[in-house]
């Protein structure tokens, strides 16, 4: 459970008390506290970036991961960490900074949850057994241990962020930090423990930082491919916004720019399955198979049902869904539009799962990653960095993607390249 009880790891009652306690902070105020953080990120980096064009980005996947990043330390933590921020004196206690602990923590997820527990350890046993026993020469030793102290530094920030919000009150935070520990059941004594609220802040820098990142870093590579839809979509967003900057009443009028993101995240699913079990003895339908077309195999064919006894373990697999010709008309290919048809196949749509446990901090995804695209789009032109990323002759837009826009699976579906340049608009 890394800090402690959250709404992913916990089942039945518990879960629900969870969920119960958790969902005021997903409210409307907290997601227009979502875009007023992006944006100022993004305009901090847009300074940054000054008057640099073409400014060119490597691995378009470390701007975004660091954007992200950003966004989850102002908005989960309370924290404000500004874009290239310089270094500054360690807090009287600490060993490392709070962001460069978010950072490696974010980093190291896979690594913390190779290792067996005596490795970390949560405070107590931490305390009981210190930090010493991890060997610290080569490569690995070193990373084990930056890694270590990164988990123990980003706990200690936390306790004392909570500390603070109990002395200093947290009435009026918009941070989800703030609003856990201000959250109540029916009665006011109902209230998340401190472990509990420590455990969901990092549930949600967890679930909510890589995913949002990967998904605008992929869409950011498909629209450098795609001049035509890059063209399209910056069209909306000037017919939207005009001459001025991007509210956040803009965005449910921004219709084209969640299309986008969908799209993204339709085609590079964050996730590659998503576990499932049945609370009851149940029935699964299975259609006949279809072609590329959508038209069925055998048109003879009849809908089928498959038994599951009750506990049995599921796995949605988001990407075979995604990809289904029975859903999606031409579905390797990149058509953001497909997201403005009234009748866009909402159930075969997964990317935050479905059901009562569907993703909690969905809107909250969704209006970051509109933020963000909508103000590089309309300041800059997204192209692929030909000197990193060379042409081939005779080779298709669907071929070129597949090259770009190469995977990895960590935590996420990661992108493993694409080099792109970010040209002023004139």
């Amino acid at each position: 459970m890394l800090y402690g009880t959250n709404l992913v790891t916990t089942e039945g009652d518990v879960w629900s008390r969870h969920r119960r306690l958790v969902n005021p902070s997903f409210k409307e105020a907290s997601i227009r506290y979502v875009w007023e953080q992006t944006v100022r990120i993004m305009n901090e980096m847009f300074d940054d970036w000054g008057d640099e064009s073409p400014k060119p980005v490597n691995h378009v996947c470390a701007l975004t991961n660091d954007i992200a990043l950003l966004v989850i330390g102002s908005v989960a933590f309370g924290r404000k960490p500004n874009w290239g921020s310089q270094a500054s004196p360690l807090p009287e206690g600490h060993q490392m900074h709070f962001h460069d602990a978010l950072r490696i923590v974010s980093e190291k997820v896979l690594l913390r949850l190779a290792l067996p527990p005596p490795v970390w350890g949560n405070k107590e046993v931490r305390e009981r057994m210190g930090l010493g026993g991890i060997a610290s020469k080569g490569w690995l030793g070193s990373t084990i241990k930056e890694a270590a102290v990164a988990f123990a530094e980003l706990e200690l920030y936390m306790e004392e962020m909570i500390d603070e919000r109990v002395t200093g009150g947290f009435e009026g935070r918009r941070d989800i930090m703030g609003q856990l520990m201000n959250a109540t059941g029916e009665d006011a004594s109902d209230r998340l423990s401190k472990r509990d609220v420590i455990g969901n802040t990092y549930i949600f820098l967890f679930a909510g930082h890589e995913t949002t990142a990967h998904s605008v870093a992929f869409l950011f590579g498909l629209l450098a491919l795609d001049q035509d839809e890059q063209e399209a979509l910056y069209n909306h967003i000037k017919s939207v916004v005009g001459d001025r900057e991007p509210a956040y009443e803009d965005v449910s009028s921004l219709n084209l720019v969640l299309g986008a993101f969908y799209e993204s995240l339709r085609l590079y699913c964050p996730v590659m399955n998503i576990p499932k079990t049945n609370a009851e003895d149940t029935t699964i339908p299975v259609m006949p198979a279809v072609k590329e077309d959508g038209t069925q195999m055998d048109p003879s064919a009849k809908p089928k049902s498959i038994f599951v006894p009750k506990g049995t373990s599921i796995y949605l697999y988001p990407s075979g869904v995604h990809y289904n010709p029975r859903y999606w008309k031409d579905p390797h290919a990149f058509k953001p539009a497909r997201f403005l048809d009234p009748e866009w196949p909402r159930e075969a749509f997964i990317p935050f799962s479905a059901g009562p446990r569907s993703c909690i901090g969905r809107r909250f995804s969704e209006v970051e990653a509109i933020a963000i695209i909508s103000l590089v789009l309309k300041h800059y032109k997204i192209t692929v960095d030909e000197s990193r990323f060379p042409s081939i002759p005779g080779e298709s837009l669907l071929a070129r993607r597949e090259r770009l826009m190469g995977t990895s699976q960590d935590l996420s579906l990661t992108p493993t390249n694409a080099p792109l340049i970010f040209t002023k608009r004139q």
